[in-house]
Formats: C-alpha cells, structure tokens, sequence
C-alpha cells in the first residue's frame, strides 16, 4: 500500500512540477510579444526577435537528446527549473539596462534551449516512474494539466502585464520555476542507469538514434505520420482558420479568439476521459482517430464553401467541429506519446525525443510557408480539403506496406 501511495506521489509531483513549467511558459509567450512590439516600436524587430530566440534552439536539439540519455532526468528537470528561475531573475535585475532588448534577446535563446532539454527530459523521466501498464491514463491526466495551463494562463499573462508590467511578469516567473524545482525535488527515484558512456563519440550517438527509427518499421511509420501531420496539419491554425473565417467570413479577431479556447477545451476533455478511461486500449485505435480528425477537416473546408455566405451558421458549426478536433487531437497525441514511451528503449528514448522534436520544428514552420502559398492560389478551404485527403492517403499508404505490431493490432 505504502509503495503504491509513494508511486502516485512520484507521478502527482512530477505532473504538477510539469504543468507549473508550463503554465509559465504560456504565461511568458503571451506577454513576451506585446513587450517587444512596445518597447521597440516595430513589427520587423519583433520577427527578427523571434527568429532569432528560436534557431538556436532548433539547431543543438539533436545534441539534446545525447545529454538526457546519459544523465540522471530528474536531477537534469530540477537543474533546467532552478537554472530558468535564474535567468529570469537576471532579467528583471537588469530590467533597466540600456541595451535591455539585446539582454532579453540573449537570455532568451538560453531559456529556449532550457526549455528544450526540459521537455525531452521529463518525457523519458515519466516513462521511467510510470509502469507501462497505465503510461497512457496517466499521459492523459499530463496532457489535461498541459492543456488547462494553456488555457488559463494567457489570460492571467495579459492580464498581470496590462497591470503592473514586464517587470512583475519575470517576477512571478522566477516563483514558478522554483516552485516547479521544489515539486521534482521530492520525487522518490533511483536512477536507470543508460547503457551510453560519457565518453564515447556523440557522431556515432546520433546515428544509433537514428538507425533505431530506420530500423523499427512500427516507429518509422509512425514518425513518418507525425512529420506528415506537422506539415499539412500544422498550417490550420495559422492559415487556413484566419484564412476562412476573418478572410473570407469577415469573423472579428475577438470572436476568432474563442476557436482557439474552444479547440483547447476539447483536448482538456479528451485528456480527463483517458485517464479516467481503464478498459479502452487507445492505441490500438490511433489512425482511426486521425482519420476522423482529417475526417472532421474536411468537412470544416467543404462547408465553408457550401454555407458561404451564411457567417452565423458557420461560425457555430466551426466551434463545434474546433471542440471535436481538440477532443480527438489529444486522442491522437496521447496513446501515440504512450507508444513511443513504451516501445523506446529508455537508453535511446533522450535521442529519439530529440530528434522528433528537431523534426517537428522544421516540418512545422515548412508546413506553414506551404500552406499559406497553397492558399493564396487555391483558397484555405480548399486547401484545408487537398491537405487532409493527402493524410489519408499516406495513412492508406502506410497500412497497406505496414507490418508492424500497431497496425498488426489496430486492423486484423
């Protein structure tokens, strides 16, 4: 009973500690922005801010994953809180400094690169405290607590930033980081030892990672799928819904905000159902859920075109969809987050989640440019459609070569 009540403990903490960094994140992102734009005054500094703060990031992710197989995770998760707490109590010491934007710039590569190993980290971390048994119920409370900090903490940045400042913003962060450290640290854990030597050559590293994915055809088809997600899916929210309903429905930007909230409140109601959920193996059923996300897509672009332009109707149709793709989003997510915790091998998983990461941050942005052009020539509509047939076909594609444990049990 004792070891039972220490291993919920183990998860609670950790979950909290990871939601607290989180709702740090989305409480710092909000602001951030609005801070740049006020403070220089121009549209094209705050791209060149962001795009700057993001590549390195991007760039040394891979490098990443070598520095979480060898490590102790939850001594490496306590270290990225305490040492985020830092530098953003260096931020608000020199809040008054002269070049400050040129500090916010530099302090804020560190912290994405932070946030980075963090993130890979405390995935394998939970793999590690969690049985396989229920790596997925407890995902989904994760992705419940994930989800309803992002949902509430933007309003609370926007908020806390229109009534006391940028300054009381880095303050309340170096709370929330400390208080995420002070959570992992009373995590009972006794290290896995990883089969990887500190000193071996991180060359040839990165390419074991790498020949892992190539050579386990069940993860491949999956990466693969993630990475075709990331790249017609991943433009939705920044091309084809603005594209639809402020383009071309003439929606304000107000009333466009509640799609996003709406599409967050479908992934917190999708996240509590499966961690309450004990019978329903969701794995087992993953690309029927993208089929009926790509599925639900299609519809949100076949009727933009059939309702035009009937702006009422549409508009409630598109938040009912919106709840329904961040029900079955998270559906997705989840199980599919669950299967690469169990079937990784815990000395490859830092390596692996590195470079799913890495990839994702290229497909991602690329997948965007692609859209946005394909819009402009086709419409958002029509490309909502021409994208997500796309993922069908790839899913048929891969169910039709595949022969892996997953499709093996989703299909026979």
């Amino acid at each position: 009973m004792g070891g039972d009540r220490n291993y919920k403990k183990n998860i609670i903490l950790l979950i909290m500690g990871r939601v607290t960094s989180k709702f740090g994140v989305a409480f710092y992102l909000i602001v951030l922005p609005l801070f740049i734009l006020k403070s220089s005054g121009s549209l094209a500094w705050s791209g060149v801010f962001f795009t700057l703060s993001t590549v390195p990031a991007i760039i040394v992710t891979p490098l990443l994953g070598l520095f979480v197989d060898r490590f102790n995770r939850k001594n490496i998760i306590i270290l990225c809180d305490l040492f985020t707490g830092f530098l953003y109590f260096v931020l608000f010491v020199t809040y008054n400094f002269n070049d400050y934007l040129g500090v916010l710039l530099t302090v804020t590569i560190i912290i994405n690169i932070v946030s980075n190993i963090f993130e890979i980290a405390s995935k394998v971390f939970f793999s590690e405290i969690v049985s396989l048994e229920t790596i997925e119920r407890y995902n989904g409370i994760k992705s419940f607590g994930d989800n309803a900090a992002s949902l509430i903490a933007p309003v609370l940045g926007t908020l806390t930033f229109g009534l006391w400042g940028f300054k009381i913003i880095l303050l309340i962060m170096v709370i929330l980081y400390v208080t995420s450290a002070i959570l992992e640290y009373f995590i009972q854990y006794t290290s896995c030892k990883s089969d990887v030597s500190v000193k071996s050559n991180w060359i040839k590293e990165l390419t074991e990672g790498i020949q892992f994915v190539r050579d386990h055809k069940d993860i491949l088809y999956l990466f693969i799928l993630v990475m075709s997600l990331n790249f017609f899916v991943g433009g939705s929210e920044e091309i084809m819904n603005p594209g639809i309903l402020i383009q071309k429905y003439k929606i304000s930007d107000v009333l466009f905000g509640f799609t996003s909230t709406t599409a967050i409140l479908g992934t917190i109601i999708a996240g509590f159902i499966i961690f309450k959920n004990r019978k329903i193996k969701l794995q087992n059923y993953m690309y029927h859920f993208i089929l009926i996300n790509s599925g639900l897509m299609i519809i949100t672009g076949g009727l933009s075109i059939i309702l035009y332009p009937l702006k009422t109707l549409y508009f409630f149709l598109f938040l009912i969809i919106q709840l329904l793709i961040g029900f079955f989003t998270t559906c997705v997510n989840v199980p599919l987050n669950s299967y690469f915790q169990i079937h990784t091998p815990l000395q490859f998983q830092g390596r692996f989640f590195a470079l799913l990461t890495f990839s994702s941050s290229l497909f991602v942005p690329l997948g965007i440019l692609y859209s946005g052009f394909i819009s402009s020539i086709i419409g958002p509509d029509v490309t909502y459609i021409v994208n997500n047939m796309f993922i069908v076909l790839i899913i048929i594609i891969i169910l039709k070569r595949g022969k892996s444990r997953l499709i093996d049990n989703t299909f026979n």
